[in-house]
């Protein structure tokens, strides 16, 4: 496989990424486009996007993987994001992965994790382009109880002092206005593609609720709809096995259904 540094831009800041790409490819393949989660990277913990990257670019996969803005190596400043913001540089993504030589723009699959999945969720209602839709522990807003609890923290406005003393990502006042306006469960509704939910039975940070609830919302329709549950696995399946099992059936997956 070819693995290179990649540059693109939305609302002027440009965003960074990496490009895995297959080797000794005849015809236009297959492509993901990788949605990390909320403070996270283009790498995510114990580096599982790259891993997972790899394994699709392995099968003729070609892989985008890239920092949201004011995330990671990207431009901007992460007390302006939003979830708005991140649907917008999801879909700019697509664009330009549509658009790359090699790449069948009628094969495109995402994968989100956690606010990534949120954001995955808002795409593959919007973008007609995507066909298969992979999210791992992903946000929703229906059940609502991770809402209220954001909104509930935004009541109280921290001083400068209690920011550098708890998290060096602030969360920017857009950020909680948006947020009531954002149904990633309601838009997703409007996908016709396949979509597999995978979330941990022991997350912590994201309940399996959230997972549940998508699948719920999205399992009567005719096109493949499928939830795995990993086993004691947590928010971002920081074991070896349950690693293995998520980047396994999510490359199995994509597999499946854009191959």
């Amino acid at each position: 496989m070819i693995e290179r540094p990649i540059v693109f831009y939305n609302k002027g800041q440009q965003l960074n990424g990496i490009l895995h790409s297959p080797v000794a490819c005849d015809t236009p393949g297959p492509a993901v486009v990788f949605f990390h989660g909320f403070t996270g990277t283009k790498v995510e913990p114990h580096r599982i996007f790259v891993k997972t990257a790899r394994e699709l670019a392995a099968i003729g996969f070609y892989a985008l993987r890239f920092d949201f803005r004011g995330s990671g190596d990207s431009e901007g400043d992460f007390s302006e994001m939003t979830i708005g913001g991140e649907v917008s540089d999801a879909i700019k993504s697509i664009d330009v992965l549509s658009a790359m030589r090699g790449v069948d723009p009628e094969r495109i699959g995402i994968l989100g994790l956690s606010m990534g999945g949120c954001v995955a969720a808002c795409v593959s209602g919007q973008d007609a382009r995507v066909k298969s839709t992979v999210m791992w522990a992903p946000l929703s807003d229906d059940p609502p109880d991770r809402r209220e609890e954001i909104l509930e923290r935004s009541k109280h406005t921290p001083t400068p002092e209690e920011i550098a003393q708890s998290n060096a990502n602030v969360v920017g006042k857009a950020f909680y206005e948006e947020l009531p306006n954002i149904s990633p469960s309601t838009l997703i509704q409007q996908f016709t593609g396949a979509l597999l939910v995978i979330h941990g039975s022991g997350d912590e940070t994201v309940p399996v609720s959230h997972g549940k609830r998508y699948y719920e919302l999205m399992s009567e329709r005719d096109a493949l709809t499928a939830l795995e549950i990993i086993d004691k696995g947590d928010h971002t399946f920081n074991t070896i096995a349950s690693e293995q099992a998520v980047i396994t059936r999510s490359v199995k997956w994509f597999q499946r259904t854009l191959a």
